[in-house]
């Protein structure tokens, strides 16, 4: 099964001529890194009309070359800032991007999907589409999304990925010191992630990816994003480079589908990459519970 967004969207016959995304993404580490520059060469080779933004306050450090999409030179710098300007230049884009705080209220959330980054040409035949994506590894800013969706007209992709199994104390271990247990279990981890489509159109639900996976909103830990120390940070939710670029690639799967076509044809793809195996389900109309 797939849907036409414009079909499910309209309320009328003809009421619009034609999509325009307008694409929010949170995030830009390890999978996030590698979607911007997939994004980026969709809008420019295919000239489709979009706004694109990205936000992510946080700042390039050396364990980010390993798994991430930047230089040694740009330690120092806001990951946002750097990947949107490289990529504005080397498509011929104008990519937005916003790198002061965390996104932590709807407020600033809405306050991100602007006037200013809408080409001025578009007309009122064209639907103007909020397509949310999500490459964050908190459930604080997942419950803010889907706060968002379950509020607007929109589109939700989140990636979710499994973390890498560690010692408590890896940091101050090397790994030849580690027992055969916690080899075992570093080796068996980090494989395996989901990416989950949320729509709410006015004719067509489908469920975002905390009614997928309740435990998401179940989740009481109220600690922001922004309220993490640097020790809490850089030992946190430690991901395998193969597993970022593959949930980067699904992102674009459904992505290109709605940009080039304007239709949505799967609802949640399970992968694990060291079996090389995908599964995806189709789109299905549902009550958003």
């Amino acid at each position: 099964m797939t849907i036409n967004i414009l079909e499910k969207q309209s309320r009328s016959e003809n009421e619009y001529n034609g999509l325009y995304p307008f694409i929010l993404q949170l995030g830009v580490g390890g999978t996030g890194s590698y979607l911007v520059q997939h994004i980026a060469q969709l809008l420019g080779t295919s000239k489709k009309r979009a706004a694109y933004v990205i936000a992510d306050p946080d700042t390039i450090e050396e364990k980010n070359l390993g798994n991430q999409l930047f230089l040694s030179q740009e330690v120092g710098l806001k990951k946002a800032d750097v990947l949107a300007n490289r990529y504005s230049g080397a498509y011929g884009l104008d990519i937005g991007f916003y790198s002061d705080s965390y996104i932590e209220c709807i407020e600033k959330l809405k306050s991100l999907f602007s006037m200013e980054y809408i080409d001025s040409s578009v007309g009122y035949k064209s639907l103007v589409l909020p397509i949310i994506i999500g490459c964050v590894d908190n459930n604080f800013t997942r419950k803010l999304l889907h706060e968002f969706f379950l509020e607007n007209n929109c589109i939700y992709i989140d990636a979710g990925i499994e973390s890498v199994t560690l010692p408590n104390v890896y940091l101050n271990r090397n790994q030849s010191e580690w027992t055969k247990e916690e080899q075992l279990a570093y080796q068996n981890s980090g494989w395996s992630g989901q990416v989950v489509t949320g729509l709410n159109l006015n004719l067509f639900k489908q469920n975002p990816v905390a009614y997928e996976y309740p435990d998401i909103l179940e989740d009481d830990d109220e600690i922001r994003p922004s309220e993490l120390s640097c020790t809490e940070l850089s030992a946190s939710e430690p991901q395998r480079i193969q597993v970022n670029k593959f949930a980067a690639m699904t992102i674009m799967n459904v992505l290109n589908e709605v940009v080039i076509e304007n239709t949505i044809s799967t609802h949640k793809t399970v992968f694990h990459v060291r079996k090389g195996y995908m599964r995806s389900t189709g789109v299905e109309n549902q009550l958003l519970s």
